[in-house]
């Protein structure tokens, strides 16, 4: 439980997100030479898979590289960089292959001109060489996992820098961004894409968009997860009835789009929680009545210097109980669950 104190906050789109004092750390990209200059080679195909774990996050990228030109063998760095202010990340766990065969690299000092007026420092990078044989298709792949960043400070963040891309020839044929949660008690509630409203489910805790013929205007351009609490709780104040969302406004399908069927048992059941309901399934009782109550969540009173249960039980409690708007909501919330 204490996963969703860290975590804060996620629900819907009418809760104000953000404030100017962002910082993040430690976000890594695509492969990028290491000096400036022309090549033949074209970046032909991009898949980026990004994984959600609740204490750090996983990417994996496969590159598909095209040499239009001559024989020629590169210094090909994977740069990661600090944006912002306070605190610190890390990306661990780094590896790299080339045409399915793992290769060693250099942590290398690389020096870009970013062109930002945010205040980005490229660190360094790790490098090798590559072989591009003429008119023939490379293959690379990179993985590492990373620390997430966070926002002032409810929310964490994942980042993918994808902006390096535009080193290369011509624009990146196609790009597939492939998401994957596996998150308990949080879920993404804003993404920065190479194009927005792109995201399709493609199962429970899955998303996946593709682009082609992709460009960057910028070299500090990047995929951006900003994730909160599945509650909608902003904290520090106990959640009360009178502001948890699914009690007081229609939710949409649109506002579940990023929760998985879990997910979406848990806040169905929060409705319930509200309103007396006793639960039978140990789970549910451990996180409402148990785990809940000992951090004040839910609307809990507290009797004698601790908190007492999330709301009365009500030993006689009947969906009767539930307003027109949370009956609207338990129905439309497990309909999207029987879906998935």
């Amino acid at each position: 439980m204490k996963k969703i104190i860290v975590l804060f906050s996620l629900l819907f789109s009418i809760f104000c997100l953000y404030a100017n004092d962002t910082y993040f750390f430690m976000a890594g990209g695509q492969l990028v030479p290491t000096k400036e200059g022309n090549v033949d080679v074209e970046m032909s195909e991009e898949i980026i898979n990004i994984v959600l774990n609740p204490k750090d996050y996983e990417i994996t990228v496969d590159f598909s590289f095209y040499n239009t030109g001559k024989d020629i063998s590169l210094e090909i760095g994977f740069p990661f960089f600090c944006l912002g202010i306070g605190g610190e990340g890390t990306i661990s766990d780094f590896k790299c292959w080339t045409n399915d065969v793992e290769t060693s690299y250099t942590d290398y000092p690389i020096k870009k001109n970013w062109n930002s007026n945010e205040p980005t420092e490229l660190e360094n990078a790790y490098v090798r060489t590559i072989k591009f044989p003429s008119k023939k298709t490379t293959k690379t792949r990179i993985s590492y996992k990373a620390t997430y960043g966070r926002e002032a400070p409810s929310y964490t963040i994942a980042k993918y820098l994808y902006g390096t891309g535009s080193s290369w020839k011509n624009a990146i044929g196609k790009m597939t961004v492939r998401i994957q949660s596996n998150l308990i008690y949080s879920s993404p509630i804003q993404l920065a894409l190479p194009e927005e409203g792109s995201m399709q489910r493609v199962s429970d805790n899955v998303w996946e968009a593709v682009y082609t013929n992709i460009e960057p205007d910028e070299y500090t351009k990047c995929i951006t997860i900003v994730m909160g609490n599945i509650f909608g709780d902003t904290g520090p104040r106990v959640l009360q009835k009178n502001r948890f969302v699914p009690c007081n406004v229609k939710l949409t399908k649109q506002s579940l789009f990023w929760y998985t069927k879990p997910q979406l048992r848990l806040l169905r059941n929060a409705i319930y929680a509200f309103n007396g309901y006793p639960f039978k399934s140990k789970d549910l009782i451990e996180l409402f009545e148990v785990e809940c109550a000992e951090y004040g969540w839910f609307g809990f009173k507290e009797i004698d210097g601790k908190y007492k249960g999330y709301y009365p039980l009500d030993k006689n409690f009947s969906e009767d109980k539930l307003s027109d708007i949370e009956k609207y909501n338990v129905k439309l919330i497990l309909e999207e669950e029987k879906s998935l």
